[in-house]
């Protein structure tokens, strides 16, 4: 098996969440970092708009079946996303810091050398209560494909 040394990739992050009916989507693109191999791998970016500006989030992704995604920065939060399983985990808001649970349906993961496909859709729930459904599909090229020099 090959190892993905760390490399600058370009980063598109379709995310669609639903909460009490209403559905929202969003997307963007940034740049970031990709290490690991292809099923034990990490990608990391910095966040530069809105209340998320200047936190980093890494994507750890395990055995291709769990992620685990940390954000530090303002809003320190640790997710765990296993297919199949529940976990309580550390959420922190410009409100405050909650425990929220967090069930995952499916983790799609394809990632190479060049770049790949990460799919999870997890639901989150707060008070026993559903709060949240969401799926991301994130997907990573590099960032120097296609130039080339002479």
């Amino acid at each position: 098996m090959f190892r993905i040394l760390e490399k600058d990739v370009i980063i598109e992050i379709a995310d669609q969440h639903e909460t009490e009916g209403d559905i929202q989507s969003m997307s963007m693109t940034t740049v970031g970092s990709l290490c690991g191999t292809p099923e034990d791998y990490s990608l990391s970016y910095t966040d530069h708009d809105g209340e998320l500006e200047g936190c980093v989030t890494t994507l750890h992704v395990e055995n291709g079946n769990r992620v685990t995604m940390t954000r530090t920065g303002s809003y320190q939060s640790e997710l765990i996303m296993e297919l199949g399983r529940r976990h309580n985990c550390h959420y922190t808001t410009p409100y405050g810091e909650l425990m929220i649970g967090v069930f995952t349906q499916k983790v799609d993961s394809l990632m190479g050398e060049h770049g790949g496909r990460l799919e999870f859709h997890y639901t989150l729930d707060f008070n026993a209560g559903l709060a949240a459904r969401n799926e991301l599909v994130i997907t990573v090229k590099e960032a120097n494909a296609g130039c080339q020099n002479s």
